[in-house]
């Protein structure tokens, strides 16, 4: 395999993670991505709390950067388009620009149940190999690897000197496979490392195996 910049990773055959938060198929040409919930910010002001407006632009800034780098066939929203409803508009408007990239697959997550036919949302969407959907219903794949997202998984490094940093990670788990996060509201939920369990953390500079992290920041 060709050597890759810091901030991707092979994690299978022509698969690169980009810890820009997103993975993608060089043969297959999709680009992956999860958990937008895009228009955050709206439904916090309408609940009365007073949440900068950065960060649907930092979003929409950060996938076109993405498209434009690897000129993908599809984009595939692993669900979780938007928070709620108060974004519904913003967010058939973003999937229209996004649209004259590249072909955009919307996948419904749970937080996508108050849009109403725009845009278009799938349950799930298969190519060879591999079966999308959000994740928060169970599904029945035996021949495919599932890439879901809903989860938001997340890993911690530590120094040695007290200082921890909490970044949001990319999971295979078996013949599941866990996107991160792509919202920059997020926090995301640690995740338990296992013997089954394969973990990297993204960062938009770098990806960090676990358990090799500890020698890398070394």
């Amino acid at each position: 395999m060709p050597l890759l910049p810091s901030r991707q990773a092979f994690v299978g055959v022509e698969l690169v993670l980009d810890g820009r938060l997103a993975l993608f198929h060089q043969a297959q040409r999709w680009l992956a991505i999860a958990d937008l919930h895009y228009g955050y910010e709206l439904s916090q002001r309408a609940a009365g709390r007073l949440v900068p407006f950065w960060g649907m632009a930092s979003i929409e800034q950060r996938l076109k950067d993405l498209l434009l780098e690897y000129q993908p066939r599809h984009l595939v929203i692993v669900g979780d388009l938007v928070h709620d409803r108060a974004a519904a508009a913003e967010a058939a408007r973003l999937i229209e620009r996004l649209a004259a990239l590249c072909e955009v697959v919307v996948l419904s997550g749970n937080h996508d149940r108050s849009l109403a036919g725009s845009p278009d949302l799938l349950n799930s969407w298969q190519t060879n190999g591999f079966y999308f959907h959000h994740g928060h219903c169970g599904a029945t794949v035996t021949d495919s690897v599932q890439i879901i997202g809903h989860h938001h998984p997340a890993g911690s490094v530590a120094d040695g000197a007290g200082l921890r940093l909490k970044l949001p990670a990319f999971v295979q788990q078996g013949n599941c496979w866990v996107l991160p996060a792509f919202s920059p509201w997020a926090a995301g939920n640690a995740w338990e490392a296992d013997a089954q369990s394969r973990i990297w953390l993204c960062t938009p500079e770098r990806i960090l195996r676990l358990p090799q992290v500890a020698a890398a920041l070394v």
